[in-house]
Order: C-alpha cells, then sequence, then structure tokens
C-alpha cells in the first residue's frame, strides 16, 4: 500500500487535507507525516509511487513560499487542489483560562489570532513560535497550567485536550489551498484550473503581454505570484492559475511560451 505523504507531525491543518484527499483517491494511501516540504517532494521524486499533500497559500498569509519554490524545482506535478478552513481552538491540559501566562504556535496561527489574544490576555502575554500548530499542542505534555496551544481541535481530541475556545481567529472564513502532488499521470476529475511558471524578457511590457494573451483568450487567471529566480539579482520567475485545462487552451500556453525565457507546466487538476 503506498504511501500519501503530508507535513507532520500528526494533528496538522496538512494531515486535514490528506485526509480529504484520501476521499478522492481511486485506491488505498497509508497517511505518512514527514518533517519538511522540502523532504516530502524530494521522497516523491524518487519514488513514484508516493503522493504528498501540501499547503500551498493562506487566504490571510498568502503564498507558502516552500511550497512553490520546490515545486518549481522539482519533477512534481500539481494533480489536485484541495481547501480546507482553518479554524484555530485554543487549547490547554488544564481548564483555568485565567491562569495562562505563555501560548504556543506556529508563527501563522499567532498571526491570525492576534485580535483575539489582545481582548483575552495582558500585554506580557508571551507568545512561543513552533514549527506547527500540532507540535505546539504536543508541547503542552509536559507544561503546567500557564501554557496553552493554538492549533486545531483534531490534535485537541487525539491528546484528550480542553478546547478552551473555539474558531478563535481574527477573520472566520480563513482557508488554506493545499495541493496534492505526483511524478505520477492521476486522473481525478475534470481539469479546471492550469498553474504555470514563467520567465519573462528583461524588456518594458513583458507581463502584459502574457496577461493579454490570457485576455484574447478569455481566461481568468485566478493567482499570480513572483519569487526571485536565484540566479540574477533583481530577475523573478513567476507563477499562475489560469482556470482551465492544459489540454482544452494548448494555443493559448503555446503563445505564452513564445514570450518567455523559460516556461514550465506544473499540472492541470480538479478542485476537491
Amino acid at each position: 500500500m503506498p504511501d500519501l505523504l503530508f507535513l507532520g507531525p500528526r494533528g496538522t491543518y496538512s494531515e486535514v487535507g490528506a485526509k480529504k484527499a484520501l476521499g478522492f483517491l481511486g485506491e488505498d494511501y497509508t497517511l505518512r507525516p514527514v518533517s519538511t516540504i522540502p523532504k516530502i517532494i524530494d521522497l516523491i521524486n524518487k519514488t513514484p509511487d508516493l503522493l504528498g499533500v501540501l499547503p500551498f497559500e493562506n487566504s490571510i498569509e498568502g503564498i507558502v513560499r516552500p511550497t512553490i519554490d520546490n515545486i518549481y524545482l522539482s519533477n512534481v506535478k500539481i494533480v489536485a487542489e484541495i481547501d480546507i478552513k482553518i479554524e484555530h481552538c485554543l487549547l490547554s491540559r488544564f481548564s483555568d483560562k485565567t491562569k495562562i501566562k505563555h501560548i504556543i504556535s506556529h508563527p501563522q496561527a499567532l498571526a491570525q489570532c492576534q485580535k483575539y489574544i489582545v481582548e483575552n490576555f495582558d500585554e506580557d502575554i508571551d507568545l512561543i513560535p513552533e514549527a506547527s500548530t500540532a507540535r505546539a499542542a504536543n508541547n503542552l505534555l509536559d507544561k503546567d497550567e500557564t501554557y496553552c496551544a493554538i492549533a486545531s481541535s483534531d490534535i485537541a481530541h487525539e491528546l484528550k485536550f480542553n478546547i478552551l475556545d473555539k474558531n478563535i481567529g481574527d477573520i472566520k472564513e480563513n482557508k488554506t489551498r493545499f495541493v496534492l502532488v505526483s511524478t505520477k499521470k492521476i486522473n481525478l476529475g475534470k481539469k479546471n484550473r492550469t498553474s504555470i511558471a514563467f520567465n519573462t524578457k528583461n524588456e518594458p511590457g513583458a507581463l502584459l503581454k502574457i496577461l493579454q494573451i490570457l485576455y484574447r483568450h478569455n481566461l481568468n487567471l485566478s493567482f499570480l505570484e513572483s519569487r526571485p529566480s536565484k540566479k540574477v539579482f533583481g530577475e523573478y520567475n513567476f507563477f499562475a492559475d489560469v482556470d482551465c485545462s492544459y489540454e482544452e487552451q494548448g494555443l493559448a500556453f503555446e503563445e505564452i511560451k513564445k514570450e518567455c525565457n523559460y516556461f514550465k507546466f506544473l499540472g492541470s487538476y480538479p478542485f476537491l
């Protein structure tokens, strides 16, 4: 039985995304936590039977840079998109919120709950960053009642912790987009989004020419992000999501290729 890799440890939102992906895959996979995003992609590159679920973009904090950078440098393709609603909870081994002096969580989770923290704790509350919300929760196992964590209700139930407050994020419609990646072709339904990476010519209006091609073909650009090329200072690679399949709009993408120094197809896939 092949493995479906996710960013661990167990109890992360990445595991929630992986569990949702299991419902759409046609064969059985074993969920397997892996410590870092680069390691997940490296393992999939080396072992074609493996799949991985990676956080790609948060609706509040934006792009997950390790995911986009490592996909660009690898042979993996995006085969599905999975959206997960993020509902942060305040967790503790104890039940008295008034004794809390330290809050442990991932830096993004701490940032997404700033208003709640300000309204419920003194200005000297100690905010402790951790690699993931699940690791933050596990840290409470040897801590006293002055410590709590911001994490998911899933990890609270797994560790049998108290949920002191639910859905404490400042923005209630907080979502993270995860991508299912693989080096082999997997058909999970109608492909209604295509991801590409490209490097434009260094001349005025270069990016505008790409946008005009999409406009002429009546294609919606739903995502555009620039990242340093890591080769030449001031040179950038662009990452884009276009709402169509590559097969249906091949002519448009061929036109885009001609306007670029470099072009890479990152996958055509459905939303799950």
